[in-house]
């Protein structure tokens, strides 16, 4: 009974460390790869690419094979002199036989190197993939963490709203005020409560969109950090995106990979030629057989003298010089090149696709900074016309519903600086990944 108790404390202080635990962003993401279906997939096209190359540079490799057979023949059987005779009889034959490709045209050597740079490619691929998935949990991450902000400003504002009605029911209890002021604070009190409710619903989805990107299936007690070091880029200067561009072009994955199979379509246009060529093969073989006759017709041979007398080894070459076959490898050799050409697009596109990203990420980052700039201008401004509004309602010099007012736009301009804030700090992270992917 004790030790089933002690096993019970364990595992529900195991599972309560487990519920507190506390995820940064780079665990986020390092859970991510290793989880996320999509990067899985990724990696077993990676893995096939490797196993297509291998075979491709073992194609030079020798073909060894053994051969065995046992056979049994009724009425006429052959003999070893290869005349038939009348008796029944069972033969035993076995061999090797070992074929090498000499020269195939540079077939094998094309296809080889077109198997290398594809497999280069599907490494690439792999890391597109990843730098795509950071993209997607980091912008997930930040929309909890702005989530999380959201709850604490409509916490703070139902909290100064049920302030407010005290002081509102005080002042009417003394005559100062009209029993429509407590509906009109009650009213936003509640509407208050509302916004908070909603801002904590917000989170609550924006945590499960994590999660899910996490391949986490449940999204209770799953709580994240907020890293200062995060928050670093929020007052750097945004500088051209020029010197962004040219380093994506040359180390971004997506583009590495275009090129690589652009690289690998010429490497598959010279294999297809290589069908023009003449191909040359080396053979080697050795055979062997024992007979035994059943009937009286036909002596049997003892069987080490049949071993000896059947004994047949050989070598050869086998030249195979192309003639004419339909037009085939004419037709190939015209449809690589029209690989090459679709290719040669694909790369063009790839890097006016990723010129059009930045540009984009810059753009949004500028807005964004200058929504920010704003927004701190706007909130700074609503804060102290609240702050008058506020002491104004207290001398009785203004109304609870201009308080509302000012309080609304208060409010209004802390969660338009947070988002912008959170805006500027997603497209600075996108250009950072841009510049230093790895």
């Amino acid at each position: 009974m004790k030790r089933f108790f002690l096993t019970t404390l364990l595992v529900a202080t195991v599972f309560a460390a487990q519920a507190q635990k506390v995820w940064t962003l780079d665990e986020c993401i390092d859970y991510a790869l290793e989880h996320n279906l999509d990067i899985r997939k990724s990696q077993l096209a990676r893995e096939q690419a490797e196993y297509q190359y291998k075979i491709s540079k073992n194609a030079w490799l020798p073909t060894l094979n053994a051969n065995a057979g046992e056979y049994f023949g009724f009425g006429q059987s052959p003999s070893y002199t290869g005349v038939y005779v009348s008796d029944n009889s069972s033969s035993a034959s076995f061999g090797a036989n070992l074929s090498m490709p000499l020269f195939q045209g540079l077939n094998l050597y094309n296809t080889a190197k077109a198997d290398a740079l594809n497999l280069q490619a599907t490494e690439k691929d792999q890391e597109a993939a990843q730098l795509n998935l950071k993209l997607g949990v980091m912008g997930f991450y930040m929309q909890v963490l702005y989530g999380k902000e959201q709850v604490e400003i409509a916490r703070r504002q139902t909290e100064l709203s049920a302030e407010q009605l005290e002081k509102t029911q005080q002042l009417f209890e003394n005559g100062r005020v009209a029993e429509a002021d407590v509906y009109e604070s009650r009213a936003q009190l509640a509407a208050d409560q509302a916004n908070l409710t909603q801002a904590e619903t917000d989170l609550a989805l924006s945590l499960l969109t994590l999660t899910q990107a996490l391949e986490i299936e449940d999204s209770e007690g799953f709580e994240i950090s907020t890293p200062e070091a995060f928050f670093a880029s929020q007052n750097q200067e945004l500088d051209a995106p020029q010197a962004t561009i040219a380093q994506a072009l040359l180390n971004q994955p997506s583009m590495e990979a275009a090129r690589l199979r652009l690289q690998k379509s010429h490497y598959d246009l010279k294999a297809s030629k290589s069908a023009w060529y003449p191909s040359l093969d080396f053979y080697a073989g050795y055979s062997n057989g024992l007979y035994h006759y059943f009937g009286d017709n036909y002596p049997n041979t003892p069987a080490d003298e049949q071993l000896k007398r059947n004994s047949r080894a050989q070598l050869g070459f086998s030249l195979n010089i192309p003639i004419f076959n339909g037009m085939k490898t004419k037709y190939r050799v015209k449809m690589t090149e029209l690989s090459i050409a679709d290719q040669q697009l694909d790369l063009e596109n790839t890097e006016k696709t990723l010129r059009k990203e930045i540009r984009q990420a810059y753009g949004n980052a500028k807005a964004a900074q200058q929504k920010m700039e704003a927004m701190e201008n706007s909130l700074e401004a609503s804060r102290v016309a609240y702050d008058y509004a506020k002491a104004g309602f207290d001398m009785g010099k203004k109304t609870l519903l201009e308080l509302n007012e000012s309080k609304t736009r208060f409010h209004k301009a802390e969660s338009d600086l947070l988002q912008a804030r959170y805006e500027y700090l997603y497209r600075c992270k996108i250009i950072e990944l841009y510049r230093n992917a790895e």
